[in-house]
């Protein structure tokens, strides 16, 4: 119960989620590079980013109520993290849809945006280790 509510107040589980997001989108995206010569084959892509926003604008209570088993949890928003969807782009290489420039630039700005929320992460724990420990890493 503490380890969940330590979590949830320095924002780790949501940085956990957006570290699962990017790298859930970096395989779509080397799908659609692996298939550039597949004949039909739709690139596909992974939407997150909206519903991300929305979680990280919430208000996270002070402390978890616990609720009875079986119980139907109301007023509570569900979040799907992350969706994979057939991308609605018109271009044409030939033989299907994806654009390896454009996967090859969404590649390298997710792995920009995993650096960061990595080194966010990084600094979150940091912080809760010198607050343990009383000791600056």
């Amino acid at each position: 119960m503490i380890r969940n509510h330590i979590l949830a107040r320095t924002g780790i589980s949501r940085l956990k989620q957006a570290l699962d997001a990017y790298s859930m989108r970096q395989r779509v995206i080397a799908e659609n590079i692996a298939n550039v010569q597949t004949p039909g084959y739709r690139s596909r892509r992974l939407t997150f980013e909206e519903n991300l926003q929305k979680a990280f604008r919430r208000r996270i209570p002070l402390a978890q109520v616990p609720q009875p088993p079986r119980s139907i949890p109301i007023g509570q928003m569900s979040l799907q993290p992350f969706r994979v969807v057939e991308s609605t782009e018109d271009y044409d290489n030939g033989v299907n849809n994806v654009n390896l420039e454009k996967e090859m630039t969404e590649m390298v700005k997710t792995n920009l945006s995993y650096s960061l929320v990595a080194r966010l992460l990084k600094g979150r724990i940091d912080m809760i280790h010198s607050a343990i420990t009383g000791k600056l890493k």
